[in-house]
């Protein structure tokens, strides 16, 4: 038997966003109105200590800003490198079994299983909102429940979470709760999914500071658990992950006393609805959403073409496909007005051929 390369990553590659200059774009769900003042304070205030000596083995500044944030204990926290390294830890820390996801969902999670050695099991969207009980399995697994969806921005009733958790936890299932866009569907006081992942003993709930915050350059992400999965997750984790300027940044931004998230959520929210309500005027299908992007439906052959045309139009967006009508569409990240015209001005010149 040749141990390498791994069989089951013939249907891996690189994770290759474009990256190059364009005048808006809206394709990777950042905060497009830049990071959080708080943290910038300190990242303009680091010097020799913070590059040169070692970070805190477990990123303990951030995990205090989260418990006392939170009002828990310290050891109901794990930390990685955005909330992707929460999940890389979590499912290292899991022996090899199936990954179950509602589809269509956020590809990265799929990659991240089958790197660790788990099975990628999707599960049809209104098929496993229809039946949780179903969705979650009869047998020990990973249940993956992004709450909003990506990339639809579809918003899942926290009922329908309880009845999932009652589920996984029965069976011997590890739960996780991905709240990544979690700031742009509930009041930042709502702790719901933080309190279920407390309730139970094998359920995570994992946010990043990627999105709301703005911090996505510095890979910033925490779960929140029972003490005893978090310290599995800590065990996949292995010290020294997150930087400590990055901890100490992302400590800052989370008990910071400043408006600045506030009112950026605010304004996005604003800005969401104008941006929904202005594509359906246009004619377009756009699931309700709960997120910081929308997702426009367009059929399958269209995308390549579609994502082509906005992008001379100097908008980047991200095309999606799947085997069902809700998979196939164009993701745009919500912003400052200026770039939301943007979008709708070049989605009036494709759909009128001027490009």
């Amino acid at each position: 038997m040749d141990i390498y390369p791994r069989t089951d990553y013939r249907g891996l590659d690189r994770y290759l966003p474009d990256r190059s200059p364009i005048a808006a774009d809206l394709s990777d769900n950042r905060n497009l109105w830049g990071a959080h003042p708080a943290a910038l304070a300190v990242l303009a205030g680091a010097g020799t200590t913070e590059a040169s000596e070692y970070p805190g083995s477990y990123s303990e500044r951030l995990v205090d800003a989260v418990a006392g944030q939170l009002g828990i204990g310290a050891e109901n926290v794990t930390t990685g490198a955005g909330g992707t390294g929460v999940l890389d830890a979590l499912m290292r820390a899991v022996a090899p079994t199936t990954m179950r996801y509602l589809d269509p969902g956020w590809p990265a999670a799929g990659m991240l299983a089958v790197m660790n050695g788990h099975r990628p099991v999707p599960v049809e969207w209104s098929v496993g909102l229809d039946d949780p009980v179903a969705f979650a399995g009869s047998e020990p697994a990973i249940v993956f429940a992004p709450n909003p969806g990506n990339p639809t921005a579809e918003a899942i009733p926290d009922e329908w979470m309880r009845t999932v958790q009652e589920r996984t936890e029965a069976v011997g299932s590890i739960l996780i709760i991905d709240e990544a866009y979690g700031e742009y569907n509930r009041g930042l006081a709502d702790t719901t999914p933080f309190d279920m992942a407390l309730a139970g003993e094998r359920t995570i709930c994992v946010k990043t500071l990627s999105k709301a915050y703005g911090l996505a350059g510095l890979r910033a992400g925490y779960g929140v658990g029972s003490a005893s999965l978090m310290l599995e997750v800590d065990k996949g984790r292995g010290p020294f992950v997150v930087s400590g300027v990055t901890s100490a940044a992302a400590a800052a931004a989370i008990s910071s006393e400043l408006s600045w998230l506030e009112d950026t959520i605010a304004e996005t929210l604003v800005n969401r609805e104008r941006v929904q309500s202005s594509l359906k005027h246009r004619g377009y299908e756009v699931p309700t959403s709960a997120a910081n992007f929308v997702f426009i439906l367009r059929p399958e052959d269209e995308l390549d073409d579609m994502t082509r045309r906005l992008e001379g139009c100097g908008v980047r967006v991200r095309p999606f496909r799947g085997p069902t009508k809700l998979a196939n569409g164009l993701r745009a990240t919500v912003g400052p007005w200026d770039r939301m015209q943007r979008l709708l001005d070049g989605l009036d010149l494709v759909a009128a051929g001027a490009v």
